[in-house]
Order: structure tokens, then sequence, then C-alpha cells
């Protein structure tokens, strides 16, 4: 085991561009580039965050054409009045930093604990996003509700025809805290890791795969 690159803030997603480039987010909303095992002084994009608790700046993704569609995917929590909110934004990559592009979602619901934040692009080339239920767990189950939840959408941020919920981009719920996503490549099954409960309702422990 050897040191790759130190002196990170909170570092919370990697992703590694066909170039050689590496983003990693560090929570309190600065996107950082490593190049050649080097972290480089100057950011790839400041993003402002609501660095509360676990929310802040998230999950990273990259657009599956890349970089033919230069795009980086960005989850991160923010401010929408006296409340807190998670989206996603979408960030145009010019070979140094990334400028901002466009919302992909928005309103989801934010936090202290509970954001999820993972995002990544499965192998239809669609974007799934991982939601908490921000601790109030009868989120989870209400379909109104983007907390708790996985949602895909197209990189366009369009609900594709073929979501199981018509009209929505819920894809999965009854989650509390999902932050992990990965597809087994022979059979393309969808695998997702979420927080077990931390003593609310007399439940502890049980962190959850899922397929």
């Amino acid at each position: 085991v050897e040191v790759w690159v130190q002196n990170l803030e909170i570092p919370w997603s990697l992703v590694f561009l066909p170039d050689g480039r590496a983003l990693v987010s560090e929570r309190a909303g600065i996107i950082r580039t490593i190049r050649d095992g080097k972290l480089l002084e100057k950011p790839y994009a400041k993003i402002e965050v609501e660095h509360i608790g676990e929310g802040g700046l998230m999950g990273l993704a990259l657009h599956p054409l890349f970089p033919a569609k230069p795009y980086v995917y960005v989850m991160h929590t923010y401010r929408k009045g006296a409340d807190l909110g998670n989206r996603v934004i979408r960030l145009r990559d010019n070979g140094k930093e990334g400028v901002f592009d466009k919302v992909i979602i928005s309103d989801i619901p934010g936090g202290r604990n509970h954001n999820g934040g993972r995002i990544a692009f499965g192998p239809d080339g669609m974007l799934y996003i991982t939601t908490g239920e921000t601790f109030h767990a009868e989120l989870a189950q209400d379909l109104n509700s983007l907390g708790g939840k996985i949602l895909r959408l197209t990189p366009e941020s369009e609900i594709p025809a073929d979501n199981p919920f018509k009209g929505s981009p819920v894809y999965s719920y009854g989650h509390r805290n999902p932050q992990g996503i990965a597809w087994q490549p022979v059979s393309g099954k969808l695998f997702e890791s979420e927080h077990g409960p931390s003593g609310e309702f007399a439940h502890f422990a049980h962190d959850e795969i899922n397929i």
C-alpha cells in the first residue's frame, strides 16, 4: 500500500478521465484535478454548496460518451430558502476546468444526514442517482418524494419512457441512505449498498447490499 494523493479535505468521489486526469470532489465544495499522481493547486471547479453534516459536494460521474460529450455530472447539497435540497448539475470540461452547463435535476430532499449522493451511468447509458431519506423514514416509501430512492434519467435530464413509474424519475424506492451503485459486468445487474439504521426505531446496523 502506498499513498497516491494526500492533503485532501473530505474526499467523496473519484473519477478517471480518458486523458489520464482524475477528478476528486471535496465535500466542502471544490473539485480537484490529479495529473500524473500530483494534486494540482488550481481547482477544477468550485461549487457553491451547503456543507452541513453529511451534506455538501458529493458524487461525480462522466458522460458515457466523454470526451465526445465533454460533460461531468456533479451532485451537491444547496440551500432552498430555510430548507436544504440536493441536486445534480452538469459541467462542461474544457481540458483544464469544469464550467457550469445546466441543472439536471433539483428539489431532491436534503438534510444534515442521509443525503445519498452517489451518481453513475449504467450500461444502458442512463444516469442513476442515489438519494437519502434525510432521516425522515416515511419519505422512502412516498413515491411523490425524491428522497430515499434511486432515480434514473437520460444524460439530458429527461425521464426515460421505460422507467417503472410513468412520468417519474424514480427507479427504485424504500432506501435509507444509499451511497454505492455498481453493475455486474456480465449480467448487467445493478448492485446498491446503503447504510443501515443507527438507533432509529430501536434498530441498529443491518447495512444492506441490494440487487
